[in-house]
C-alpha cells in the first residue's frame, strides 16, 4: 500500500519517544536498532523524529545517548528530573511534532520495518485506536515469544485487564489521543501502585479507544537480570490503581447507566 502524500515531506510522519534513565551501554545497541528502522522508513520517503527523553539519566547513559554515532542532528533530546516513566513519556509527547506518536524503551530493539508497519496499519483505521506490535520476542534473563492480542479479534477477553495487561508498553497512536489521555504517574516505590502502561491501556479502553495490532511489526523485549522497573514492581507486589474501566464495570453491575 502506498504511503499518503503528506508522509513524503520533511515534516515527520511519526515521533518515536524513547525513555532512558540508567541503561548504560545498552542504550547504544537500542539506538542502533531505532536508527536503522528510521533509515528504512526514510528510504520510503517517510521521516521519523526520534525524541530521546533522559529522565534522571546517569552520566554513562547520557554519554551513550548524546554521543551516539547514528544520530544525525535531527533528533530532539529532552532532559527531565521527574523520576517517573509516565511523566517522562508525557514530556516526550510535549516535545514531539508529528501527528502520530509511538513509545519505546531505552533498552529494547525493534524490527527494521517497525515504523513503516505501524504507519501503514494506521492509514487503514478509522476512529480512535492504539496500535501494538504483532509479536513480542523476549530475550536476556529468559527467552520467549508471543503474539499480542487484537481487541477486535477472537482472543481478546474484555475482562482480562482486571488481572493481566494484554500488551507491552510499546504503543502507537495519534498525538491528539496522547494529549487527551496522558500517562499518569504511579511512583510504585512510594505508593505501591504501578504499571503506568497497564493503567493507560485501561483508561483508553474505558473511553472507547480500540487496541489493534500493527501486523508484521516485532518488538524485542529485553528481560534484564537487574534494574528492571517491571520486575521491581512484581517483587513489590504493586497493583494497578482504580481505573475508569473497572469503575464502569462495577457500576454496570449495579444497574447504572452511562453515557
Amino acid at each position: 500500500m502506498a504511503e499518503p502524500q503528506e508522509w513524503r515531506m520533511n515534516v515527520p510522519a511519526l515521533s518515536a519517544i524513547v525513555t532512558f534513565h540508567g541503561e548504560g551501554i545498552l542504550a547504544h545497541t537500542t539506538l542502533r536498532s531505532y536508527a536503522l528502522s528510521r533509515n528504512i522508513a526514510r528510504q520510503q520517503g517517510v521521516e521519523v523524529q526520534l525524541v530521546l527523553v533522559l529522565d534522571r539519566a546517569d552520566a554513562q547513559t547520557r554519554a551513550f545517548v548524546v554521543n551516539h554515532p547514528d544520530l544525525d542532528g535531527s533528533e530532539t533530546v529532552v532532559e527531565t528530573q521527574v523520576g517517573d516513566l509516565a511523566l517522562a513519556r508525557n514530556a516526550g509527547v510535549a516535545a514531539s511534532c508529528a501527528d502520530y506518536i509511538c513509545t519505546l524503551d531505552g533498552d529494547d530493539l525493534i524490527s527494521t520495518r517497525y515504523f513503516l508497519m505501524h504507519l501503514k496499519e494506521a492509514a487503514q483505521l478509522d476512529g480512535r485506536f492504539v496500535l501494538h506490535p504483532e509479536m513480542v520476542l523476549s530475550f536476556g534473563m529468559y527467552s520467549a515469544f508471543n503474539w499480542q492480542v487484537d481487541q477486535t479479534g477472537p482472543y481478546y477477553d474484555e475482562h482480562a485487564l482486571l488481572s493481566v495487561n494484554p500488551w507491552i508498553s510499546a504503543a502507537f497512536s495519534t498525538r491528539a489521543l496522547y494529549e487527551e489521555i496522558p500517562y499518569v504517574a504511579c511512583y510504585p516505590r512510594q505508593t505501591g501502585f504501578g504499571y503506568e502502561d497497564w493503567y493507560w491501556n485501561s483508561e483508553t479502553i474505558a473511553r472507547g479507544v480500540v487496541h489493534r495490532l500493527a501486523w508484521g511489526a516485532a518488538y524485542f523485549y529485553r528481560r534484564k537480570w537487574h534494574g528492571s522497573l517491571n520486575e521491581a514492581s512484581h517483587a513489590m507486589k504493586t497493583v494497578v490503581p482504580m481505573t475508569s474501566l473497572f469503575a464502569l464495570g462495577r457500576d454496570r453491575g449495579q444497574g447504572r447507566d452511562h453515557a
